[in-house]
């Protein structure tokens, strides 16, 4: 039953840990991935507002500078008539004020008529006499007046991009072309910083690169098949590919050029986000050690939860043992009074014809009888032993009839001495003997004289219980403080122990072994004495004995009990 009662008590324990785990836990993750939630959406947020505003913010540097080219060749042919820029020294005049202009942007310039011959030119080639009249970019130029073309090899046979403006319209028409330098204008894009992984570059629709891309490639090289989605669209597009080496990569792009160019800004995620994930690894590791220190003190709550629960079981039990066994006793003292009542009218009887015995052997007619001695003797020991049984008899119906409390004068040594003949014989086979040390000269007291004499029936017993191995139990009566009168009981048994002194009317505490005692005796003899106005007290030292000392008032106020 026992074994049983623990498997029990195991399963209910990891029942509740459980159950308050999981209400500590969830609560707790809730908050914790809500709160993680909202700060993922704010750092995104912050980072893609951050790219978005790169790209626009280099797609304008780019698109500025290119018209601020344009505008100032297109200004130079408004001031520069066909006739003097032809000329070798005017055009090297322009090409030195464009330079200073545009920190030596250019790598040449040249004039070319409306026939696509190129008629003057300053720079390192010789390109005087070429004709470009099957090249697209003079066909674009022809109709759009301005033409800024990708990166191309051309007859240097060096990535560059060229830069042309036309003047005046039909046969009296003619450009004016500059060549910009790659590296100088891919060092507007290739430039951009952002973290150690961040890049920008520039690719034209059909997927090559016009600037060099930080994580490898060749201006002019064209993009993998697949990397860079060039489907035309407005505005800023971000999202998420997967780089080189494996990483997740989060890029934000626009088209730019009339949609001939795309500027994309990069950066790895782990870098862009390395403020979310920091953030998300300490709340994970916060989060672990919140779930540590809940699961603690779930355990150690819920240790001390069963074990409360577990010893109010174990008083509940005791309790219910201790009212069957009081169930028992009562049907027992019921029966014993029953018993002892119809016994008594035997006694009775007895007693009443062993005297009318003793009578009639006084009669002369029996004088002479031979065995008149030991009639005499028989008849005086029948009568005295009936006298006996009735005396018991008449003390067990007067003990059965104490659950009915009455309140009358109480002579408390006769009330001692009648308890002291229920428990003489016991004490006496147990060789203990029982000293008396009454005062003569006691009042009677107003009491109830039933409930009395069990707190006198347990005391003594609880001291005969103490002794083993022979003894002594002293009972004293006298006068106390005030109106009262004490009444002393003392042993010569082992002692109690100071640390168990403050426990021993306390409910359910025993020092007898398991089905000797339920601990309630001392614990109800307190209750019974504090009801009936008086105290009960005890003074113990070890290897001495003990002493219970009650006081009790000589008169009980009116609803005492």
């Amino acid at each position: 039953m026992a074994k049983k009662g623990r498997h029990s008590y195991r399963g209910l324990r990891q029942y509740i840990t459980i159950i308050l785990f999981v209400a500590a836990a969830i609560p707790m993750a809730v908050t914790g991935g809500s709160i993680y939630y909202e700060y993922r959406a704010s750092i995104r947020e912050k980072v893609t507002t951050q790219l978005e505003g790169i790209v626009i913010f280099h797609k304008e540097s780019i698109e500025r500078f290119l018209e601020e080219i344009t505008a100032a060749m297109m200004v130079t042919t408004q001031l520069k008539p066909f006739d003097k820029t032809v000329q070798s020294d005017v055009l090297q005049e322009v090409f030195n004020s464009l330079q200073r202009q545009y920190k030596h942007a250019f790598g040449d310039i040249g004039v070319i008529d409306s026939k696509a011959t190129h008629l003057a030119y300053i720079g390192a080639y010789d390109l005087l006499g070429k004709n470009y009249s099957d090249a697209p970019w003079f066909k674009e130029v022809m109709e759009k007046r301005v033409f800024v073309s990708d990166v191309f090899l051309g007859f240097r046979r060096l990535p560059h991009l060229i830069v042309a403006v036309r003047q005046g319209d039909g046969k009296n028409s003619w450009i004016l072309r500059a060549t910009v330098d790659a590296a100088r204008f891919g060092s507007v894009v290739e430039n951009v910083r952002l973290g150690h992984t961040g890049q920008a570059f520039i690719v034209n629709k059909e997927g090559y690169y016009q600037t060099r891309p930080r994580t490898g490639g060749y201006v002019m090289e064209k993009s993998e098949p697949g990397d860079l989605e060039l489907k035309p669209f407005d505005g800023v597009n971000f999202w998420e590919v997967q780089g080189k080496k494996g990483q997740k990569v989060l890029r934000a792009k626009t088209w730019m050029k009339d949609n001939n160019w795309l500027l994309v800004v990069q950066q790895d995620v782990d870098e862009a986000f390395a403020e979310l994930y920091t953030t998300r690894n300490a709340a994970i590791l916060m989060f672990i050690l919140g779930g540590i220190l809940v699961a603690v003190v779930t355990f150690f709550t819920t240790r001390l939860l069963v074990r409360k629960i577990e010893r109010a079981d174990e008083e509940k039990s005791v309790l219910d043992e201790q009212l069957i066994q009081s169930q028992k006793l009562a049907s027992v003292g019921k029966l014993s009074a029953g018993i002892a009542h119809e016994i008594n009218n035997p006694l009775a009887i007895i007693g009443e014809e062993a005297g009318w015995m003793q009578d009639l052997l006084k009669r002369d007619s029996l004088k002479g009888l031979r065995e008149m001695d030991d009639f005499k003797d028989s008849l005086r020991e029948i009568a005295q032993q009936a006298g006996r049984c009735k005396e018991i008899t008449h003390k067990l119906l007067s003990f059965a009839r104490k659950m009915k409390s009455v309140i009358k004068d109480v002579n408390i040594n006769e009330l001692v001495e009648d308890v002291i003949g229920m428990v003489g014989r016991d004490a006496a086979l147990s060789n203990i003997k029982i000293v008396r040390e009454y005062n003569a000269h006691l009042p009677l007291m107003y009491s109830d004289p039933s409930q009395l004499r069990q707190v006198f029936l347990n005391v003594i017993n609880n001291a005969r219980d103490a002794i083993e191995g022979g003894g002594e139990i002293k009972i004293e009566t006298g006068i106390g403080e005030g109106d009262t009168i004490s009444i002393k009981i003392s042993d010569t048994g082992p002692g109690i122990p100071k640390a168990n002194m403050g426990k021993i009317f306390d409910p359910f505490y025993t020092t007898k072994p398991p089905g000797k005692g339920t601990g309630l005796g001392l614990s109800i003899c307190h209750g019974i004495i504090e009801k009936l106005g008086g105290d009960i007290s005890v003074a113990s030292d070890v290897g001495k004995g003990t002493t219970f000392t009650i006081n009790l008032p000589l008169e009980l106020k009116r609803g005492g009990i």
